[in-house]
């Protein structure tokens, strides 16, 4: 076969052609590129419920603040007789419950109190039935238990348990020193200070709730409750001494009822 040749002005038809084909490609549009990946879904960060100072229940009752700024507790407005018998009755308490090594002293300064100072306690007794015998009358025996239920359950307060501990180790020093017939004098002195831990406590309970109601205000709905909790008996500590006696001559049950476990008075006198 023969070949055929391309003429000149073929030839720079067909290159002017392709020339222009590839410019044309040159100023195309290029395809759009793919969209970016979504960013990643951020878990929002959130504190963890505040939990009760000493890892105490929910829901306790802690006593009121009055107009002054003071809370009312069962060491409130107390008579001379009333402070000598609520120190007995916190020194008792650290002598059945405060059990550690360094604790050890407080049950046998305990007795050596009792022994020391039985004609003060025994007066301070006497006026206290007295006092309750001209207020309830033949009511008078069960409501001094039930005040009394009250008061040693204050003192035995799991969570303050161990400030207590070591606040009435040095309140059994300082009445180790104490001379016959000045224990009202010295009760004055010591009962608040042992009251400055409980005190301390309830204000920190205090602060607890408000943290733990704002929280559950802003995460409760969304995230539930963090961790359960058995609730248990709740102890009232929350009236002072006058209201508690008129409340205990009407319910027996001030106090929560049954004294805490480890907090039975051996050595109480005879309420009648």
């Amino acid at each position: 076969m023969t070949p055929r040749f391309i003429k000149g002005s073929q030839a720079g038809a067909l290159f002017g052609l392709a020339a222009g084909i590839a410019a044309l490609g040159a100023c195309s549009t290029p395809p759009p590129q793919p969209a970016p990946p979504p960013p990643p879904v951020v878990q929002e960060a959130f504190p963890a419920r505040p939990i009760a100072p000493y890892n105490a229940h929910e829901g306790l009752r802690i006593p009121a603040v009055d107009a002054n700024g003071v809370r009312q507790t069962v060491n409130s407005g107390l008579t001379p007789s009333q402070m000598i018998w609520n120190v007995r009755s916190a020194y008792n308490v650290a002598a059945l419950n405060c059990t550690g090594p360094v604790h050890a002293a407080l049950a046998e300064n305990y007795g050596m109190f009792l022994k020391g100072h039985d004609k003060e306690l025994t007066a301070a007794n006497r006026t206290l039935n007295e006092q309750f015998r001209s207020e309830f009358g033949a009511k008078s025996n069960a409501v001094r238990d039930a005040y009394m239920t009250q008061v040693y359950n204050y003192f035995a307060l799991p969570a303050v348990l161990p400030d207590f501990c070591q606040a009435a180790l040095q309140m059994s020093e300082q009445l180790a020193l104490v001379p016959q017939g000045e224990l009202e004098t010295t009760a004055a002195q010591v009962l608040p200070d042992l009251e400055r831990v409980f005190v301390a406590f309830f204000d920190r309970y205090d602060s607890y709730r408000a943290q733990a109601a704002a929280w559950d205000a802003n995460y409760l709905a969304t995230y539930g409750e963090p961790y359960p909790y058995a609730p248990r008996m709740i102890i009232d500590t929350t009236l002072p001494v006058t209201e508690s006696m008129e409340q205990a001559g009407f319910d027996a049950a001030v106090g929560a009822g049954a004294p805490i476990a480890g907090t039975q008075d051996e050595a109480l006198p005879p309420s009648s």
